[in-house]
This record gives C-alpha cells, sequence and structure tokens, in this order.
C-alpha cells in the first residue's frame, strides 16, 4: 500500500506523459520563447522525465536550478528534491506510465491535460499540470489531480432527481 501512496502522490507531483506529439517536440535548444516553443519544452520534459523514465536529466535539461515545485507532498519544493522523488517513485513503480491528453500554451505559462496509470489495469487518474516557462526552462510547477470515477456527481444527482421526480408520476 505504500507504493501505491507514493505512486499517487508521484503522479500528483508531475504526472501527464507524452504522446507521438511529445516524440516529436525539438529540445531546448530551438526555443525562441514562444507559446509554441514552450509547449514544446513542457512536451520534451515529460518525454524524456517521465515516458522514458529518466528524471534527473529531465530536470537538469529543462529546470532551472531555482525551479520551484508547488506540491505541498513536495514540502522542499527544489529542482533536486523534486527528481530524486521522481527517481524513487519510478524504482517503485516501474510500470507507471504517463499519457498527456492536449496542452494549452499562452504567453509563458503551460496547461498540460494528462493521464496517469501506476501499472496495467490500475486506475488511471486525470492530471492537469501548469508549467511558467522562462528564457525557455521551467521555472515553476503546479498541478491537480482526480481520481477517474465511474459516474460524476452531477451524474448521480440527476439520476436521484429522476428517480425520485418523474418516476413517481409515472406510477
Amino acid at each position: 500500500m505504500n507504493s501505491f501512496i507514493r505512486l499517487t502522490a508521484g503522479a500528483m507531483a508531475l504526472a501527464g506523459c507524452a504522446t507521438a506529439e511529445a516524440a516529436l517536440a525539438p529540445a531546448a535548444a530551438t526555443c525562441d520563447g514562444s507559446a509554441d516553443s514552450n509547449r514544446k519544452v513542457v512536451l520534451a520534459f515529460y518525454n524524456e522525465g517521465l515516458v522514458s523514465l529518466q528524471p534527473r536529466s529531465a530536470f537538469e535539461r529543462y529546470m532551472i536550478p531555482q525551479f520551484v515545485e508547488h506540491k505541498p507532498d513536495i514540502t522542499q519544493g527544489t529542482r533536486e528534491v523534486t527528481a530524486t522523488f521522481l527517481e524513487q517513485l519510478i524504482a517503485e513503480v516501474p510500470q507507471a506510465k504517463w499519457e498527456v491528453i492536449r496542452t494549452i500554451a499562452e504567453g509563458d505559462m503551460v496547461f498540460l491535460h494528462g493521464r496517469f496509470t501506476g501499472a496495467a489495469g490500475a486506475p488511471a487518474y486525470a492530471i492537469a499540470d501548469v508549467f511558467r516557462i522562462k528564457d525557455c526552462k521551467i521555472v515553476e510547477h503546479w498541478d491537480v489531480v482526480a481520481a477517474r470515477r465511474l459516474r460524476s456527481p452531477i451524474f448521480e444527482l440527476l439520476r436521484i432527481g429522476v428517480e425520485r421526480y418523474i418516476a413517481p408520476a409515472r406510477a
């Protein structure tokens, strides 16, 4: 169970992954600071750090030394601590998979909607990552993680409403 908790926390720390889109993304060397270049930096980071399971080299290549992780689970929030955390997570759960669903870039901000799965057959988590880029390097990261629900709360409210108000009218 400890591995599952660490896995979930790791997914929350920096989840998402690269699809074919990220595999084609050029490295930061071609970055010009535009929103599209910033998006490519984030996708290249995900491809190297999470898809290829090389967080240390990805952090050294794409994050500034003063990088700030805003995830409360990573209390010190530094580049070193965050990279070490992900290395330990990957060592404990080597079957983890990150996927990019979509990205949106605006100025120096890149928003990434992703999916994290801890192992084959495990439930997936929806991830919303936000990165701030400066001079073609990642300087800050935030995220929000949600476990997959079979039915949304809205669906349940509608179902209850139908059963309570519409079904009796038919009787």
